[in-house]
Formats: structure tokens, C-alpha cells, sequence
């Protein structure tokens, strides 16, 4: 009965681009749930239209003992309804799920890559690894109307002494291919990193593939399928 516990409620929606929107509950002592940067909850909003479906949505932002904060692209009835929802309405929380969190870093260096929406649980990483981590942050979409969050991605990467490097690759596969040598090309310590993407299964794979080829172990490559992984506690 964590849900009640917290006491979840919407404090606003927030239009993030096409078809892209930011949710932001509010709710007290959040710090129960036990959540993580880059890990993801089942969603359950009670309202008309979203009492009966629960959803697996990411954190979009690190979360904090007052905030949660999930970004949603329009994928079908559910997701476009989503931006209809009011503040106020109660939200039902599972979770949270997943192991794509900072903590399975090994490695000083980070590659980073999101493709699309799959940029959010990266971003809510962002702000989680310790001091002195090294990231180069690969964000792959086909148009610059898909670029979400950027502000942020801008910011973080303007406030970390050189630590972050933010690489926005808009265009075609063909333009960026995302194999070994691509990567290597804008992060020359690839191969001694870590790797953590989330994004459309061609661009996992391509970016699986890469990391092989630069010789990066398996257990140094992670990535989000939102299989259910509960954490206990709470």
C-alpha cells in the first residue's frame, strides 16, 4: 500500500513538444519508494479512462522526497489521453522496477545513449553518479522537433566542469550509424566505459553490437527493457 502512503496526487502536465508531455506528481515522503534514476514505475491514474489501465513509464528527472516526474510520447488512446489529466487526480504507484540505475557503473567513464523518448531515463541518471564521473550522452532522434528535455541535457551539461558532454545527433541512421568506430570518433575512452542505452530495439542492438567490437565485457553494457525487476524495501 505504498500508494497511499505517499499519498500521490498530479501537481501539473506539461506540454514538452508534439505529442511529447511531462507529468509531475507531488506527494510526501517519496523517499520510501526507494527509487532510483533510470528506473520505472507502473502507473495508475484515477481518473475517467486511466482507472482500469496501469502503464510502465520511466522517471524523466532524479527523483527527489516531494517530486516524481514521468515524459510521455503519444503512442496510442492512453499515452494522448495522458495530457488530459488534471492536477489533483490520485495516481497508484508498482514499483519501482529495473536495475538500470547508476549503481551498475564500474568504469570512471560513461557512453550514454537514448534514442527518441528513450532519452528520459538517461536524463534521470544524469544527476545520480559520483562525483568526477566522465559521460559523453549520445541523444539519436530523426528531427530536431523530436529533441525533448534539451534545456536540461544543456544545463547539466554547462554545470559539469567539463565532465559532460552532450552529443545530439539529428538526422538518418545513415548519417550516424552508432557502430564502434562512430562512437569511438566522440568518446576516445569508449572502450574502458560503461555503456547504458534505452531507445528502439534497431538502436539497441547497433549500440550492443559496437560495445562487443570495442571489446567492452557484457556486464559493463546496460540497458532498459522494463522487465519487471522489483527492488524491495518500503
Amino acid at each position: 500500500m505504498r500508494s497511499l502512503r505517499v499519498n500521490l496526487v498530479v501537481d501539473k502536465v506539461v506540454v514538452e513538444g508534439p505529442g511529447l508531455i511531462s507529468v509531475i506528481m507531488k506527494g510526501r515522503n517519496l523517499k520510501t519508494l526507494a527509487a532510483e534514476g533510470g528506473q520505472f514505475f507502473s502507473w495508475r491514474f484515477l481518473t475517467r479512462g486511466h482507472f482500469l489501465m496501469s502503464h510502465p513509464y520511466s522517471l524523466s528527472a532524479a527523483p527527489t522526497d516531494k517530486h516524481l516526474r514521468i515524459t510521455i510520447k503519444d503512442l496510442g488512446d492512453h499515452s494522448r489521453a495522458t495530457r488530459h489529466i488534471k492536477p489533483g487526480t490520485r495516481v497508484f504507484v508498482e514499483g519501482p522496477y529495473g536495475a538500470f540505475t547508476a549503481g551498475r557503473a564500474t568504469q570512471p567513464h560513461l557512453v550514454m545513449v537514448g534514442g527518441g523518448v528513450g532519452i528520459t531515463p538517461i536524463r534521470a541518471m544524469m544527476e545520480e553518479f559520483k562525483s568526477g564521473v566522465q559521460m559523453d550522452v549520445f541523444y539519436r532522434v530523426s528531427k530536431k522537433e523530436e529533441l525533448i528535455l534539451k534545456d536540461e541535457l544543456d544545463y547539466l551539461e554547462k554545470n559539469s566542469n567539463g565532465l559532460t558532454r552532450v552529443h545530439y545527433l539529428v538526422g538518418s541512421r545513415k548519417e550516424f550509424p552508432m557502430d564502434a568506430e562512430f562512437i569511438k570518433a566522440y568518446a576516445p575512452r569508449a572502450a574502458d566505459s560503461d555503456f547504458y542505452i534505452c531507445g528502439p530495439e534497431a538502436l539497441v542492438e547497433t549500440v550492443r553490437k559496437a560495445a562487443a567490437d570495442l571489446g567492452v565485457p557484457k556486464n559493463r553494457f546496460h540497458d532498459e527493457d522494463f522487465a519487471f525487476h522489483p527492488v524491495q524495501g518500503g
